[in-house]
């Protein structure tokens, strides 16, 4: 037994030798420069890949390492892949050469990350799950940054925040072993994000625990978490001082570092809480155009906020059906979604990989001492070990895909409720839309019927005042030094005789001038003139011409003349006289007309 582990060791020794032999490669010195520059400065890194040509460069490992700093600059830049080409090259050599470990690892992640750009999430988590499982046991910013990418995954498609959270624990785990501050303020700032509906205390300490440690080295992403901590604040707390004070922070001083434009919503959906409607429509300026349909959902959610804080009700309904439409689309995108079974499909065939590679792994190495012992091994023990393994997998799919089918189940529900909660806003809709019509059709009515009868009141007033110089025209005047006298004089002339302060002399009017003022009283008050001379019939003929005078609201200097009267003050006396004293109301004469008009005298 000694002889045999002398022999293994000196086996695995020569093993290690042997594995040790080939040596790193050797890499243009431009591209490992731009590979060190990569976290600290992309910007740069992609400057310094995009000048290296990748026909001048004669190793093919030298290119496959372009084409993979190529595509993680662009992806570190935010240039959206529109091609997997480069990608694939860099993946295909590294694939052939096993000496690159940590490379082949970020071109899986890369590829990932690609194929998420080109919109196939299902095949961007398969590559994801490859470069976890192809990463060296130490590589912890490659395996943090993997987990990281499927956390996202999941999070971007708005499915499974269960596995999200693990994902961000585990990458939080990694890039804590390393002290990555930039990446540890990510993963603690989506954990908050993730944790925003399952437990807001928990949500609050991990956003305020990235935007701290962001503040710390001073950067920008501080505003990204700073603007979910709003939302939290708006949604969950529903603290709209706290929400508003986040959000205007941002769109003062980090608008665009923020990655999203959530922070403008909050900012102005907070203001209309506040009924600081003024300031809400000032905000609402500032949101640029919606890019995503997450935008185009909160774009309508706070229009029809703001439409029904103006009790603008109609408006209201269409936003609202408009903002819970995408809702919808987005809901029902998200059980499009295959992420979680390709997970649970990788994991599944890795454990089968594992314990083949476990059992019937000295078939492939080097040493024969080790082929032996495995050999050894009692295939009975194996089998139960295989058995046991698949089973506990089996049973732990089966729990996976019963959840599914609730969850589907529940989502279908819910759906179900959206659209019968839609057809019912519809249905109100359109009564409302009837009532809308029948209110238009009743003011365009009243709007004619006011038309006609400004037109009648004008006609009146026309006729009147025609008449009434018509009727002056009938009045002879003679001058205090009994001139003879003025003929059909127009009431022009009257007038300017009185303005002149001559002294006028009134004579008896011609019987026309009684029956046109009679008839004009009749036509502007309804027939008050033939009223009074009916219903008061005591009246003398002096008593009702005056009656008809001050009906015409003819000025008491007119009056004057027309009754023979010392001064205007005595027209004034004879006014309260004939309605008080002899027609026996208490009432002014102004009060009389509008009395006969509100047909109270009959």
């Amino acid at each position: 037994m000694k002889h045999l582990m002398t022999v293994i060791v000196i086996a695995l020794v020569l093993a290690a030798t042997v594995a040790g032999c080939g040596g790193a490669p050797r890499y243009d010195g431009r591209l490992t420069a731009a590979d060190s520059l990569m976290q600290a400065a992309p910007d740069s890194a992609l400057t310094i890949v995009e000048a290296v040509c990748r026909d001048s460069l004669a190793d093919e490992g030298d290119r496959a390492y372009r084409d993979l700093l190529l595509t993680q600059a662009r992806y570190r830049n935010y240039i959206t892949a529109t091609s997997d080409s480069d990608i694939n090259r860099a993946l295909a050599w590294y694939r052939a050469h096993s000496g690159e470990r940590e490379k082949l690892t970020r071109a899986l992640i890369y590829k990932g990350a690609v194929m998420e750009e080109l919109g196939h999430p299902d095949s961007a988590m398969l590559y994801y799950k490859q470069a976890e499982a192809t990463a060296a046991p130490d590589d912890y910013f490659n395996l943090g940054y993997a987990n990281l990418r499927i956390a996202e995954l999941y999070q971007g498609l708005y499915v499974n925040d269960t596995a999200a959270i693990f994902r961000m624990k585990k990458a939080t785990s990694y890039f804590t072993t390393i002290n990555d501050t930039n990446y540890l303020i990510a993963t603690l700032g989506s954990q908050g994000a993730l944790l925003y509906d399952i437990d807001s205390d928990s949500a609050e300490f991990y956003l305020l625990k990235a935007i701290s440690l962001a503040e710390t080295i001073n950067s920008k992403k501080r505003f990204d978490y700073q603007s979910k901590l709003a939302g939290l604040y708006f949604f969950k707390r529903k603290d709209y001082a706290k929400a508003k004070n986040l959000a205007m922070d941002i769109i003062r001083n980090g608008a665009a570092e923020c990655g999203e434009n959530q922070f403008y919503y909050y900012a102005a959906r907070s203001f209309i809480r506040l009924a600081s409607l003024d300031s809400a429509r000032y905000v609402g300026r500032l949101i640029p155009a919606p890019v995503t349909s997450l935008d185009s959902m909160n774009h309508y959610r706070f229009e029809a906020e703001l439409v029904e804080a103006e009790q603008r009700h109609r408006d209201h309904a269409v936003y609202l059906a408009k903002s819970q439409e995408i809702n919808d689309r987005i809901f029902i995108k998200s059980l499009e979604s295959n992420v979680g079974n390709v997970e649970i499909m990788f994991d599944a065939e890795h454990l089968k990989k594992e314990y083949k590679k476990s059992v019937f792994s000295g078939f492939f190495g080097v040493s024969v001492v080790v082929i032996l012992l495995v050999l050894l091994m009692s295939f009975q023990i194996a089998k139960r070990i295989l058995k046991k393994r698949i089973c506990a997998y089996q049973k732990d799919f089966d729990l996976a895909r019963l959840e599914i089918e609730n969850t589907i189940k529940a989502y279908e529900a819910k759906i179900a409720e959206s659209e019968l909660s839609l057809a019912r806003q519809q249905v109100l809709l359109d009564e409302k839309d009837k009532k809308i019509k029948k209110v238009t059709r009743e003011k365009d009515k009243l709007l004619t019927q006011q038309t006609i009868v400004k037109g009648q009141v004008s006609r009146i007033v026309r006729n009147r005042l025609a008449a009434i110089n018509e009727i002056y025209q009938d009045i002879r005047v003679k001058t205090s030094n009994q001139a003879p006298y003025k003929q059909l004089l127009p009431l022009i002339s009257l007038i300017k005789d009185l303005n002149d302060k001559k002294q006028l002399t009134m004579i008896t009017p011609k019987e026309t001038f009684w029956t046109k003022l009679k008839m004009s009283i009749d036509e502007e008050y309804r027939g008050l003139a033939s009223f009074v001379e009916d219903k008061y019939s005591f009246l003398t003929t002096r008593e009702f011409h005056l009656f008809l005078l001050l009906s015409a609201k003819i000025s008491p200097q007119i009056i004057k003349l027309c009754m023979d009267y010392s001064s205007p003050t005595t027209v004034s006396n004879y006014k309260r006289k004939l309605i008080k004293d002899i027609m026996g109301h208490d009432m002014k004469f102004e009060d009389f007309i509008q009395a006969y008009l509100d047909d109270k005298l009959n």
